[in-house]
């Protein structure tokens, strides 16, 4: 007997050697090892292969010796999920036996599913919760798409083409559901890039944001819109604390400070405050030709161009003289001129006497040529009036 047990594992090494292939339930192996079911339309429970199990990996990792060696984790284990594991000695860690996306759950036992490579490899979660949020960075996210990385988080939309198509990043919003959609009303957010910051303890409200919504009530072949511009000033933490900055009307109106503006460009009014005028010119140099509705300030006077005619705007010229009118009898008046360099016919004028002057006597003035400004005395009294020689002040307004 002894001797026929010998002889038999003999034959077998050597079928073994000869063949090197392993059948089970199969005299004909396909592969090195083939393992067939009982029964492959109806199999048994105990059909299939069992690994070695293990509740934990091994405390000191594999060799080259391993590579490619397979265990069962019973329970999660140190970020490592239950099921079938391999060693790869060429990244030096253990592999999930699984597709890239993998079920999992982060540390408030939400469920989600996770890239196992950049799971694991780089450290950087990229996952997607059951409720849909996704998170880059992070396996918790806030938002329905969350990006938390460390350093520049800049996000590329790249295109191309032999007339490029220009990238967009659309935002389509409508009420009612996404079966059964409605119009937006009045004052309907359509989309919003917004800023929060840092706040001490945590993240801050919104504190600055551009955002795009409806300009009235919405409906078939009529769907106004607006844009709206919004930033915190100081001592403040929300962006909405002052209103709103900038608006684009639907009619193409713009309001800087002016939620509903009547004009073209309508500007808030300012205020008592240094730094809050309502428009302000840098000096710089008139254009060397000019353009008709221009507005231009040099540093000492502001000019418009109408009709090719660049023209100074409320420029203030002033002249002095001493005038000795006529004697006037009563109802009659005596005029004067006076030298006032650079005004013109049409401008409007002011004059008065430095001094008291006799009673019964008034006054006004006009620009009747370039230049020159004419004074004229009137005697409103019932008698003669001679009146003295007197320091006259004359302001043009061009």
């Amino acid at each position: 007997m002894k001797k026929l047990s010998i002889i038999f594992l003999i034959n077998l090494a050597m079928a073994l050697q000869l063949h090197a292939q392993v059948g089970v339930n199969t005299n004909n192996p396909k592969s090195i090892f083939d393992i067939e079911a009982t029964n492959p339309s109806a199999p048994a429970i105990t059909d299939g292969l069992i690994v070695p199990l293990v509740d934990k990996l091994p405390a000191t990792n594999p060799g080259a010796d391993q590579d490619g060696m397979m265990v069962f984790l019973t329970t999660p284990d140190n970020g490592y999920k239950k099921g079938h594991h391999y060693w790869d000695n060429s990244a030096l860690e253990w592999k999930y036996f699984a597709g890239e996306w993998v079920d999992g759950y982060n540390k408030g036992s939400e469920h989600l599913t996770y890239v196992k490579q950049a799971f694991k490899e780089n450290q950087k979660d990229v996952v997607i919760l059951d409720n849909g949020k996704m998170g880059m960075g992070t396996d918790e996210p806030d938002e329905s798409l969350e990006i938390r990385l460390p350093g520049d988080n800049d996000i590329q939309i790249a295109s191309n083409g032999t007339r490029p198509n220009a990238p967009n990043f659309i935002f389509f919003t409508k009420n009612g559901t996404f079966a059964s959609g409605d119009f937006l009303n009045d004052g309907d957010v359509i989309g919003s890039l917004a800023g929060t910051v840092w706040d001490g303890s945590g993240e801050s409200s919104v504190v600055s944001y551009v955002n795009s919504a409806a300009d009235g009530d919405h409906s078939s072949g009529d769907l106004p819109s607006r844009f709206n511009f919004s930033v915190t000033s100081a001592g403040n933490t929300s962006a909405d604390a002052d209103g709103m900055e900038m608006t684009i009307r639907a009619s193409g109106k713009v309001g800087i400070g002016v939620d509903n503006p009547t004009a073209v460009l309508q500007l808030k009014g300012g205020t008592a405050s240094a730094n809050s005028a309502p428009l302000k010119f840098n000096a710089g140099t008139n254009m060397s030709s000019t353009e008709d509705g221009t507005f231009e300030f040099d540093g000492t006077h502001l000019y418009f161009t109408p009709n090719g005619n660049r023209k100074i705007l409320l420029k203030k010229l002033t002249g002095t003289a001493t005038l000795d009118f006529l004697v006037m009898f009563a109802g009659l008046h005596s005029e004067l001129p006076v030298t006032v360099n650079g005004a013109t016919p049409g401008s409007s004028c002011n004059c008065s006497p430095v001094g008291s002057i006799e009673n019964g006597l008034t006054w006004s003035c006009y620009v009747s040529a370039a230049n020159t400004v004419t004074i004229r005395l009137s005697n409103i009294s019932g008698g003669i009036i001679d009146p003295v020689s007197k320091d006259w002040v004359v302001n043009v307004i061009e």
